[in-house]
């Protein structure tokens, strides 16, 4: 079956023209993203729908077992496709509000997301998550101190979105030494783990942690 689309006017000046030019460049940004999330997370409900019906790790074949550790491991895999291209979309839409509020709808659905598979997952191998608490403490303890800075910059990524010290789009100056001294520029994104800050030279990806415990300079947020 042939894929309906909307004929729109050629863009030859004309004002209607450009117009429908920037409609099929939004409908280009937008569609891949929306599509790409929509099949992501069926699939994902699918094997969490099929891994939960064959019993989870309670089953009592040995391959059984197997078949759901695979589909577990495909949930988890898909609701992350499903997660980041949901926020992506989000954050785009978001952002017509303003720029540091499309970075906050983005983050904030990425930790929403992340939760929903992690929680998913536990369900679909039945691992009861007061087992996995008091179980998993020493390896909890030794996950928590190798994923220290990671979750430091996770961290101080939302209290970057919480204060507001600097949006995207915004014109700043951060002088730290760790950082190699002052670095001018436009924030350009504001993620988990990096703020993206392009230069007139470069791109640079900085770690949230670091930004947060530096002397920030921009004009006010009003």
């Amino acid at each position: 079956m042939a894929a309906f689309r909307l004929r729109r006017p050629r863009s030859d000046g004309h004002p209607g023209g450009r117009a429908a030019a920037a409609l099929d460049v939004l409908d280009a940004r937008i569609r891949p993203d929306l599509r790409r999330a929509v099949v992501a997370g069926a699939l994902a409900l699918a094997a969490l729908t099929a891994g939960s019906n064959l019993g989870g790790l309670n089953a009592t074949e040995l391959h059984t077992r197997l078949i759901v550790i695979g589909l577990a491991v495909v949930f988890v895999l898909l609701g992350i496709v499903a997660t980041r291209s949901t926020a992506t979309q989000l954050g785009r839409a978001a952002g017509h509000a303003g720029p540091g509020a499309g970075s906050a709808t983005k983050v904030l659905c990425l930790l929403v997301g992340y939760l929903v598979v992690f929680v998913g997952a536990l369900g679909l191998l039945t691992i009861p998550l007061q087992q996995l608490l008091v179980g998993g403490a020493l390896t909890g303890v030794i996950v928590g101190i190798a994923a220290q800075q990671p979750l430091s910059n996770v961290f101080a990524g939302l209290l970057l979105l919480l204060a507001r010290p600097v949006v995207v789009g915004q014109r700043v100056c951060i002088h730290s030494g760790a950082l190699g001294g002052p670095l001018e520029g436009t924030v350009a994104d504001m993620g988990l783990i990096y703020t993206t800050l392009t230069t007139e030279d470069e791109v640079l990806s900085i770690p949230n942690a670091a930004l947060l415990n530096s002397a920030i300079r921009a004009p006010a947020v009003r």
